[in-house]
């Protein structure tokens, strides 16, 4: 007799419909040491979930989707997602921070990527 672990969350990609990956893209310019502290931080978020907190993850104030906040000495980098149905974590924008609050076409991409992602799983849900 053996136990099955259940599924845990896990973060994914939102994918353009161009096929492009933009946070992956993002994270593949960065330098070596920001790329894995990024992942370091994703992976954390796998790990602790919704129960993560701060100073890892904050709600974007009046959005619907959190954000993942990485720092690397002295560079802040910031990872938009939000948590969708199956337990996952969806990764929609990714950018480094030079100001104190998030700039608004940073915060209006989040939210566009978001309705799309959502726009296309309803779809594939209807088929």
């Amino acid at each position: 007799m053996y136990s099955v672990r259940p599924r845990g969350w896990r973060w994914v990609y939102y994918r353009m419909d161009s096929g492009r990956v933009p946070v992956r893209e993002f994270i593949d310019e960065q330098a070596v040491h920001v790329r894995e502290k990024i992942f370091s931080d994703l992976r954390r978020l796998e790990q602790f979930n919704v129960k993560l907190g701060p100073p890892y993850v904050r709600k974007v104030e009046g959005r619907e989707f959190w954000e993942l906040r990485t720092k690397v000495s002295s560079n802040i980098y910031r990872t938009f997602y939000f948590a969708h149905t199956g337990k996952k974590f969806v990764l929609l924008h990714a950018y480094q921070k030079k100001s104190q609050k998030a700039p608004k076409k940073e915060l209006y991409l989040a939210e566009e990527r978001m309705s799309d992602y959502i726009r296309r799983s309803e779809q594939k849900k209807g088929r």
